[in-house]
């Protein structure tokens, strides 16, 4: 089931991923081969385009971040929500905005588990672009995508925004996606960076992969609601 709907940020959780996103910068780390039973895989695109054809024309940038299923990685979901008090304890994911322009559109993506034991995700999205020289804000900065799962191999989402020069002629979309992987299906991720994750009690789960010549940055980790 995917619905979209308005909401409010939730600020504690964009102040955690900010913290984080500060870090990217300074850590030359990579995480070691392990066992996992899957993962998740997380991709984000800016592509600008002319409106007259849809062909690019600009620089477009696509990268990618993966974070691996291992056994300690599913083991952090330690509570499950209890009605009208918590939502137990989630996942987080964010950025996806430059580098070179901390305003530019960034991403959030929030999964947690249900209380008949399946998946519940929420995505969403706020930034400005700018577009022909001029800068736009998203359009819509409060949408929320929301889906529910049974399962992590169900996980397929996406969200964009798309953003047009008030002048005509050029566009710009920013989407962020993230979909599950099989362990087998594994080798295509070939060199994709892992993420940086965090425990909720702010220890290191996966150190992650380096980041500092990406044009782009994410920043994971777990929270109880």
């Amino acid at each position: 089931m995917v619905l979209v709907f308005g909401m409010d940020t939730n600020c504690k959780r964009l102040k955690v991923l900010l913290f984080l996103l500060s870090f990217i910068d300074l850590s030359p780390l990579t995480c070691a081969t392990v066992e996992t039973d899957g993962f998740l895989l997380f991709e984000v695109e800016r592509y600008p385009y002319s409106t007259k054809d849809g062909q690019a024309n600009g620089a477009q940038i696509q990268q990618s971040f993966k974070v691996p299923l291992t056994a300690e990685f599913m083991s952090q979901f330690k509570h499950v929500p209890v009605p009208h008090n918590s939502m137990g304890t989630g996942f987080y994911c964010g950025g996806g905005n430059l580098k070179t322009n901390e305003g530019s559109t960034r991403f959030m993506w929030w999964i947690h588990r249900t209380v008949d034991n399946g998946w519940s995700i929420n995505m969403w999205g706020k930034g400005s672009e700018t577009v022909a020289g001029v800068k736009l804000d998203s359009p819509y900065p409060t949408a929320s995508q929301y889906m529910t799962i049974k399962e992590l191999p169900d996980l397929d989402m996406g969200y964009q925004l798309s953003f047009f020069g008030r002048s005509g002629g050029s566009g710009m979309n920013v989407s962020f996606t993230v979909k599950y992987v099989s362990a087998k299906d594994a080798k295509i991720l070939g060199a994709i960076p892992v993420a940086p994750v965090q425990k909720t009690d702010g220890s290191v789960l996966f150190k992650g992969d380096d980041q500092r010549g990406l044009p782009v940055g994410i920043a994971c980790g777990f929270q109880e609601g």
